[in-house]
């Protein structure tokens, strides 16, 4: 029997290209579940990390991805941006919970389907976060939220390095842009995350180039 979380799709994520719209899971909004729902700690997302045969190399990804995040949450948060941290932490540690099952069976797109697997995990309110790791639904409006640490702390890491958004998305390039649609649907998330970054250090006190040495304080 296939696991439910395996979702059939043509290609990876990284090749949908452009035409990014598309149907999935809509968990309510953080604020109508968080009562109901415990954020899972570091131990918890291990155990779900471990449950689902996540790879070391990408949990070493998503640690770092989360030390950023830190240093960006916390840094918005001392310029009177409300985040919920512990949601946050989760949400990175959890973003990649399924790239490892589509890369396997190359089916699905690892963020919806890592919403999915949350989300039958009982875990809504992390599914509606991972599931915008890889293309915001509201774009960049709005109130800077976690799931836009997330989204831009992502596309600040390769593997488990720190890098410049060009490096990383000349990575991307390299390692997706197997035809002209996924390397135009690569030119409009670099653009997207270009204009996020804007806005985000627009509040921070310090600035993207900063990062790599910020993260090398705090290991």
């Amino acid at each position: 029997m296939k696991a439910p979380w395996c979702v059939p799709a043509n290609c990876l994520q990284e090749e949908r290209g452009p035409d990014i719209a598309r149907a999935g899971p809509n968990p309510p909004l953080p604020n109508q579940t968080m009562l109901m729902e415990r954020i899972p700690d570091e131990h918890a997302c291990m155990t779900l990390l471990k449950k689902h045969e996540c790879p070391d190399h990408i949990i070493l990804h998503s640690r770092m991805v989360w030390t950023v995040a830190k240093i960006v949450g916390e840094g918005l948060m001392r310029n009177d941006v409300p985040l919920d941290m512990e949601l946050l932490k989760a949400s990175c540690l959890l973003h990649d919970i399924a790239k490892y099952p589509c890369l396997k069976g190359r089916k699905g797109w690892h963020d919806a389907v890592g919403e999915e697997m949350l989300i039958q995990e009982g875990l809504p309110t992390v599914a509606a976060i991972i599931g915008q790791h890889v293309i915001l639904k509201d774009g960049n409006g709005g109130t800077i939220r976690e799931e836009h640490v997330l989204f831009y702390s992502d596309k600040r890491v390769v593997h488990d390095k720190v890098v410049s958004l060009e490096d990383r998305f000349q990575y991307l390039a390299d390692t997706y842009g197997k035809s002209p649609k996924a390397l135009e649907g690569l030119k409009i998330m670099k653009e997207k995350t270009e204009r996020l970054e804007e806005r985000l250090f627009e509040v921070l006190d310090f600035r993207p180039e900063d990062l790599p040495k910020l993260v090398e304080g705090v290991r």
